[in-house]
């Protein structure tokens, strides 16, 4: 892959002249990526889905309110970090930038809510997105994102966090492994999570993000995700919160091709 990132860089510089303003993952190569571009692709891209989910767990978590404009954190901490600062599954182990999910506005005559992101960590977009953010910010050279970009992870990488994760507090790895699964929208066929790895504070008392490990072949050797796929839904039932979403594969490309 290192090779053809290399390779690739002429023909994406033109077209980064030929389609400016276009999506950064296919318009320049992630050298060129700005901080405007990484976060555009890990807070507002196919593979970064923002869910609202109606809190029916008490909400007494210590985390402060936050509000439309901005992330909810825990006092003195930062907003939860997204894919993980050690290799979810696979995935580059650059420092990732923090998640963007703030609390909704509650009012007084609304039900409050919570926000949680749900990333595709696993694609080589998010991948490039984290190493940038990490070079960008001087904790990277760039020979070792190269080095680490270049290990392409052989499992599907789902990561969920948010400023309230209470739901997945009290919760064990089998627990966890049950609450949450892939369906394929054309075959209906369910994907269940081999693994999952948390991610806490630094005291250890926190959850701050959850990441599910899905399988990219079955026992028989088949992609789990077939080929002519153009959707996948993302379900996680825990304590509560009832997270979904949809990815539309279709638009999960990058200059390679399909990038799940």
């Amino acid at each position: 892959m290192r090779k053809a990132i290399l390779a690739g860089s002429a023909v994406l510089v033109a077209a980064a002249l030929m389609f400016a303003g276009g999506d950064p993952w296919k318009s320049k190569p992630y050298q060129q990526w700005d901080d405007k571009d990484v976060k555009k692709i890990l807070e507002d891209s196919p593979w970064a889905k923002v869910v609202q989910v109606d809190v029916t767990w008490k909400a007494d978590t210590g985390y402060s309110t936050g509000g439309p404009n901005g992330p909810a954190v825990a006092p003195g901490q930062s907003a939860p970090p997204m894919g993980g600062g050690k290799s979810m599954g696979g995935g580059a182990q650059a420092a990732p930038p923090s998640a963007p999910v703030g609390g909704a506005g509650v009012s007084a005559n609304s039900p409050a809510e919570a926000s949680f992101l749900v990333r595709w960590v696993s694609s080589r977009t998010v991948q490039r997105a984290v190493a940038r953010k990490s070079e960008m910010a001087g904790q990277l050279k760039p020979e070792d994102a190269e080095k680490q970009l270049a290990q392409s992870p052989d499992v599907y990488d789902i990561v969920v966090g948010g400023p309230d994760m209470t739901p997945f507090q009290s919760a064990d790895e089998d627990t966890l492994k049950t609450s949450a699964y892939l369906i394929e929208k054309k075959t209906k066929q369910r994907i269940s999570p081999t693994k999952v790895e948390v991610s806490r504070s630094t005291d250890g008392k926190k959850v701050l993000a959850v990441a599910f490990v899905f399988p990219k072949k079955s026992g028989n050797g088949e992609p789990t995700i077939a080929d002519d796929e153009k959707g996948v839904d993302f379900y996680c039932a825990i304590n509560g919160a009832k997270i979904h979403t949809g990815f539309d594969v279709s638009k999960m490309q990058d200059t390679q091709g399909r990038d799940l």
